[in-house]
């Protein structure tokens, strides 16, 4: 499974064509419910919400091991959005803030799985990539 994983890693690491962001920590939810993305792509596993101005970018979501970034989760698309819950009450929330990103499961079962692995916090690293 290592081996996998480092395959994929490198092979994405060479179609990016730039690193929009170092990781970094942020919220994290899961959904299964929708059948369409904002974008016109069915839901399926491997898709994520995230602000406007991530969608179309490849999330790499790594663990949060107190604060520092643990073992990849995933790598997921930015292909929907999202609303989120609204903290401080100005009417915009976490998703549409940039504070959260909520990754689609076919199951809540799965979204519950994937909830405690995370403990609701992960390190999230945004690339330009193609599939």
């Amino acid at each position: 499974m290592k081996k996998l994983i480092v395959a994929v890693l490198l092979s994405l690491m060479f179609s990016c064509t730039a690193y929009a962001d170092e990781p970094f920590e942020i919220l994290t939810t899961a959904y299964c419910q929708g059948e369409t993305t904002c974008t016109g792509v069915p839901v399926r596993e491997g898709i994520c919400a995230v602000k406007k101005s991530w969608v179309g970018k490849t999330a790499l979501i790594y663990a949060d091991n107190d604060g520092e970034i643990g073992e990849l989760i995933g790598i997921y698309e930015c292909l929907d959005t999202g609303f989120g819950g609204d903290a401080d009450g100005d009417g915009v929330g976490s998703i549409q803030e940039g504070k959260a990103v909520d990754v689609y499961y076919p199951t809540l079962e799965k979204c519950k799985e994937y909830m405690k692995l995370t403990n609701g916090k992960v390190f999230i690293q945004l690339v330009d990539a193609e599939g």
